[in-house]
């Protein structure tokens, strides 16, 4: 009984040393906020240009020569890829420009005609009419204006200082973004090139005693998360291309960009194909496409859904997060109330490295297995089938010159 009791204080104090652990790495990382973003892209281009760098060095080829044909040929395909789609998303996204005015109207008089359909019919929901929408975000404060409806100096030099204030504000996002999108390629170079000197400084950071265990639980974060992100947005592309193919046919206009945005929001999980579909169907109703164009642009994206769900997505993403729907779901909506449209794209390879590190330590401390007995066990599992991951077996041999795929 007493080992029982001892045994059951050494989980609590580990879990209570886990806790104050988190809470200073999470205090740190607030501080120090402003290295996340470009880190962030700069790991996820690791992540996707990894396994290829690995691959050439295994031909000889030394990682920053490797890197370099990485990064041409990425640069390359962009630019054809961009010669080729950019004359046709100018062309969409002029003509929608040119028809904004009439696309704005139209919508805001199929809206106003259901607002009133929802009050004369006595709908359980009232839907809003177009101006009760816009007073809603309209300024709270009115303008300040004379008797004769011209608007005061005092309120014209508010308005712009407003204005500049705002302009100020877009302009610091802006350049805070192209700095982001400039310094992780140049941080993914570095890392790609230096990746194996890193793993053996990490490597050697770890005392003895932990180093199986931190071995077992890095690789399967790497491999867990490194085919999340390939998968993702190999998933992206496909459905992309399916709605925008789906949507030409069936002479939708834009269909290019609606495609594109139906692509962009598959990156959530559940959620962000139904959102891609409503600019669809939006676009047909404004469009004077009518009521059977829509049906047929919600039928496309439905479709397109389907084929995703049921053949693409298993295939490209079941072995790489292996999350239950509902845990999916609750996961997204926590991270989504947090951190918005940035939280519910880190929901689900969060979750999932939670799943790994919790199932991690209750098999260590609670039930005291083998870390052998784990890891064989892991290893004959469909997950550890996903190859490009950063960390070797803890069994693999490490010589001066190991082969380069992981961080430690």
């Amino acid at each position: 009984m007493s080992d029982r009791i001892r045994a059951a204080g050494s989980i609590a104090w580990s879990l209570v040393g886990l806790l104050l652990l988190l809470a200073l790495i999470g205090f740190v990382a607030w501080v120090f906020r402003v290295i996340w973003p470009p880190l962030i892209l700069a790991g996820v281009i690791v992540f996707l240009g990894n396994p290829t760098v690995t691959r050439l060095q295994r031909h000889h080829i030394p990682r920053a020569g490797g890197a370099a044909i990485l990064y041409a040929g990425v640069i390359a395909a962009l630019v054809l890829v961009g010669m080729l789609v950019s004359p046709q998303v100018g062309r969409q996204a002029d003509a929608m420009a040119t028809a904004w005015p009439d696309l704005q109207r139209d919508l805001q008089q199929r809206l106003d005609d259901v607002a009133e359909e929802s009050r004369e019919g006595n709908w359980p929901v009232q839907i809003p009419t177009y101006a009760e929408i816009e007073e809603q975000f309209a300024p709270a404060d009115a303008a300040d204006t004379n008797d004769d409806g011209t608007i005061s100096p005092s309120e014209q030099t508010d308005r712009l200082v407003r204005q500049f204030a705002s302009a100020r504000r877009v302009f610091g996002q802006i350049f805070h973004v192209g700095l982001i999108f400039l310094l992780a390629p140049v941080l993914a170079l570095y890392l790609l090139i230096d990746l194996p000197n890193i793993r053996r400084v990490l490597r050697g950071l770890v005392p003895e005693r932990n180093r199986g265990d931190v071995m077992v639980i890095t690789r399967r974060l790497s491999i867990s998360l490194g085919g999340y992100v390939r998968g993702q947005l190999a998933v992206s592309f496909l459905v992309g291309l399916m709605a925008s193919i789906g949507l030409l046919i069936i002479g939708l206009p834009y269909w290019l960009l609606v495609g594109m945005v139906a692509g962009i929001f598959n990156l959530i999980p559940l959620i962000g194909p139904w959102v891609g579909a409503i600019p669809a169907i939006v676009i047909a109703l404004s469009t004077g496409g009518g009521t059977t164009q829509a049906l047929l642009a919600a039928l496309v994206m439905v479709i397109v859904q389907q084929i995703d769900n049921h053949l693409i997505s298993p295939m490209v993403m079941q072995r790489a997060v292996k999350l239950h729907p509902t845990v999916v779901i609750l996961a997204l909506l926590a991270a989504g109330s947090l951190w918005g449209f940035a939280g519910m794209l880190i929901a689900v390879p969060a979750a999932a490295a939670v799943k790994i590190l919790v199932g991690q330590a209750w098999r260590r401390l609670a039930l005291d297995e083998p870390l052998d007995e784990i890891e064989a066990r892991w290893e004959s599992d469909a997950d550890s089938k996903v190859s490009g991951g950063f960390v070797e077996r803890v069994g693999a041999d490490v010589g001066p010159d190991p082969e380069p795929m992981g961080l430690i």
